[in-house]
């Protein structure tokens, strides 16, 4: 028989460091839940729920802007934490998160969830980079728990520190999902000139799309094409719309923003999202195209194992064609990749101005981020 050892340890243990006061009863209960938590359905929907463990959730929503709480149950103990968190989780989606707060006289148990813009930081990351709760003199205890897909589950403090648990026997499949939308979102805003101020709250936009779309959608595939790309029918099996979405308009001048249109815009994405087919966005973060589908050949595609999303974003990857710049990929178990697409020309010049630039030896400090990989996750 082969358990999960060394991911109960080392939870535990990051739970030591980070909450010490924090009863053993409810590390207990999270661990024995551990496995349903990566996997939890309602309506036979998809839930990825975010649970905040803390003992200062009033400080939280001080000092995070235009965050909320609503307290549903009270406890002397932690023995309920099992029946307050399905009722809880039947109710959380999208952007909110059940907190559990710990005092040494009561548990409250409810919901949390950030107001902001969608061009702000979402609550989750502004938990993650907030830098004032880290610098309290008089410190909190929190601990973020969050599914990243069906076999991987992050824990991170805002003290900074962070824990990956990966269930996979497969080591190859886990990714730091995070750096992956990042990196789309680099590249989806690339050719896109503004003010800074400007191209930081569309960066932040897209981030929070996709992060809905992490925690919303099964399965997804974004291309991402040049802004001079004209499609000579690789492409046409789909819907192009007439006049791209271009949600840099919405930021154009300042006195027309409007909250509620770039809310509906951004709902109206995720939905293109996830229709059938790929959805196809430019570098200037212009909506192109949605349900478009295209033939893969096993030519161009190898032994490529997975369902037919994967073997179309390694068709597209393959074909290197001109002006696509790059294939964000997302499966129904929660893998997810951004791969970019460099064109020789590129290439030669990075390589160019590479060699051009002073060697330069960096003193790289150790990063604060633990990785746990098991090999053995059978029960």
């Amino acid at each position: 028989m082969l358990f999960y050892d060394r991911a109960r340890e080392n939870v535990t243990r990051f739970f030591d460091r980070e909450f010490p006061a924090i009863p053993r009863l409810f590390i207990s209960h999270l661990l024995n839940r551990f496995n349903e938590l990566l996997h939890y359905t309602e309506e036979n929907l998809f839930i990825r729920p975010k649970l905040v463990f803390t003992d200062s959730i009033e400080v939280i929503v001080k000092t995070i802007p235009n965050s909320h709480s609503i307290t549903i149950f009270e406890d002397k103990d932690a023995n309920s934490f099992n029946s307050r968190l399905k009722s809880l989780l039947a109710v959380v989606k999208n952007d909110w998160l059940v907190f559990i707060d710990i005092k040494p006289s009561k548990i409250s148990y409810g919901l949390l969830m950030g107001f902001n813009s969608i061009k702000d930081k979402n609550l989750l990351r502004a938990l993650e980079e907030n830098t004032s709760l880290r610098e309290r003199k008089q410190k909190i205890n929190c601990v973020v728990v969050r599914p990243l897909n069906f076999y991987t589950m992050q824990l991170y403090s805002t003290s900074g520190n962070r824990l990956i648990v990966n269930l996979a026997l497969d080591k190859t499949k886990y990714s730091q999902v995070q750096t992956e939308v990042t990196e789309l979102v680099e590249a989806t805003f690339s050719k896109l000139r503004t003010t800074p101020r400007k191209l930081q709250d569309m960066k932040n936009m897209y981030l929070n799309i996709f992060s809905r779309v992490m925690n919303d959608v099964t399965g997804a595939i974004c291309v991402i094409v040049d802004k001079d790309y004209v499609d000579n029918g690789f492409f046409e099996d789909g819907i192009w719309l007439k006049e791209p979405i271009s949600f840099s308009k919405l930021f154009t001048q300042s006195k027309s923003y409007d909250e509620t249109k770039l809310q509906n815009y951004a709902d109206l994405f995720v939905r293109m999202i996830n229709f059938d087919g790929i959805t196809i966005i430019d570098n200037k973060g212009r909506i192109l195209a949605y349900n478009v589908f295209v033939e893969p050949s096993k030519k161009k595609t190898g032994n490529i194992v997975g369902g037919a999303r994967k073997r179309a974003a390694y068709y597209i990857l393959n074909t290197k064609r001109k002006g696509i710049v790059g294939v964000y990929f997302q499966s129904h178990e929660g893998e997810v990749f951004f791969k970019a697409i460099q064109e020789k020309k590129q290439l030669a010049n990075e390589k160019q101005a590479k060699n051009n630039q002073p060697h330069i030896i960096e003193d790289k400090q150790e990063d604060s981020f633990i990785q746990l990989v098991l090999d053995m996750p059978l029960q």
